[in-house]
């Protein structure tokens, strides 16, 4: 078994004792599903679409018959002539009625309401939307930073692990004199300096850990292995469609539902309305004074001081401010898209660039341990060359890493 595996497996160890539940395996979907289910803002936002909904049966209830019963009883005496006048009284009124009215004629009334509060339910339904986006994106971004920690700590510990094997050669080869004893405390003071790293690393992975947690809303304590996340690039892709555009052309139909209302408000409005009950002054004739009565209203806008042309000044307004909004976000939109691609695309070249890198120092590396076991390489220079193929597996990682946080970012421009 060589070193670098051992070194691997003895990390994991570590990690297990000194962990709570290293064990286990949470994915990064996991963690996007709880910080879904838990995140407070998207629930509300799931509640205004609901409470919306309501808003429109509530809506479409009030065109509907209205069904009122009033009661009024009244009298005014007159005492010694004292008294409110019977010509305006009657002296006494009892009424007791059912009222009903509704208005009609208003169909299409009725459809710009429904229509606006199904934009209003789009609306709400695209900000959810952008915000389950946006905290999938700060999701992943915390992820890949735990992550990136841990595997630190993972190449930080395989060297750790190889100089501890060379350690024990090493102390041979100063026993018989080939290597000094200052090369045998140059290997020591590396061991010490790689312990030291390795526990600030893991206490780093602790803490981006925990604000992952935190991000999510996850109250559990336990400390779980993460593995490199599988992003893939959103290929097929429109940006008109995208959640981000929708915003505007839900905005844009705003406006024009609104201008809608306005011209609803300059039509009649036409109610009937019918009662039924008992309206009587004189008690003894109670019987003979239930009765019903029935009737339609007309209401026709004549002059309101100009509103209606204010109002439409106002909306062509806010629809110039729409589309300056659009245009500006159009070209910002196409600029950060090409610019993350193109960043992509160095990454790529540099992992390649590097990975031909790790081949040549795995040949050195080699070399170079047989020299040592020979006595005929220096430590110091066995030493750098270490240093250099765990530089270059680090950086190997590390690219590795850095493409998926941009495919993070270039993924939150195309949902």
């Amino acid at each position: 078994m060589n070193a670098i595996t051992k070194g691997f497996q003895f990390f994991l160890l570590l990690l297990f004792i000194n962990l709570d539940a290293f064990s286990q395996d949470h994915s990064l979907e996991y963690y996007i599903s709880r910080g879904v289910e838990n995140n407070p803002g998207l629930k509300d936002l799931s509640n205004q679409i609901r409470s919306n909904q309501y808003d429109s049966l509530i809506t479409r209830a009030s065109y509907l018959p209205q069904v009122n019963f009033n009661a009024y009883m009244m009298y005014a005496p007159v005492i010694d002539g004292w008294g409110y006048s019977d010509v305006i009284t009657n002296g006494q009124q009892l009424i007791g009625t059912l009222n009903v009215n509704q208005q009609i004629f208003n169909k299409k009334t009725r459809e710009v309401n429904y229509q606006k509060f199904g934009i209003q339910n789009r609306s709400l339904e695209n900000s959810r939307n952008l915000g389950i986006n946006e905290l999938k994106k700060a999701i992943t971004a915390q992820y890949l930073a735990a992550y990136s920690a841990i595997m630190e700590a993972e190449f930080q510990q395989q060297i750790l692990s190889t100089l501890k094997e060379e350690e024990i050669v090493l102390k041979m080869w100063v026993q018989k004199g080939t290597y000094r004893q200052t090369d045998y405390l140059s290997v020591k003071v590396e061991i010490i300096q790689l312990e030291r790293n390795i526990r600030n690393l893991e206490f780093q992975y602790r803490k981006e850990f925990s604000n992952l947690n935190v991000i999510c809303g996850i109250s559990d304590t336990a400390v779980y292995r993460l593995s490199l996340p599988a992003i893939e690039e959103i290929l097929k892709h429109s940006p008109e469609n995208s959640i981000f555009f929708r915003k505007f052309v839900i905005d844009s139909l705003k406006i024009q539902t609104e201008k809608l209302l306005i011209d609803r408000k300059y039509k009649p409005t036409v109610n009937w309305f019918s009662d039924g009950g008992i309206i009587n002054n004189e008690p003894v004739y109670l019987y003979q004074n239930f009765g019903i009565s029935f009737g339609m209203s007309l209401s026709l806008p004549v002059y309101d001081g100009n509103q209606r042309k204010l109002n439409y000044s106002k909306l062509r307004a806010e629809e110039e401010t729409r589309k300056n909004y659009q245009d500006f976000f159009r070209t910002q939109y196409g600029l950060q898209l090409k610019q993350l691609k193109d960043e992509l695309d160095n990454v790529r070249i540099l992992a390649r660039d590097n990975d031909k890198q790790i081949e040549v120092v795995k040949m050195l590396v080699a070399q170079e341990r047989a020299e040592l076991n020979s006595g005929t390489l220096t430590i110091t220079d066995y030493i750098l060359a270490l240093k250099n193929l765990i530089d270059a597996t680090h950086e190997a990682v590390q690219y590795q890493i850095r493409a998926q946080y941009i495919l993070n970012e270039i993924n939150f421009w195309k949902q």
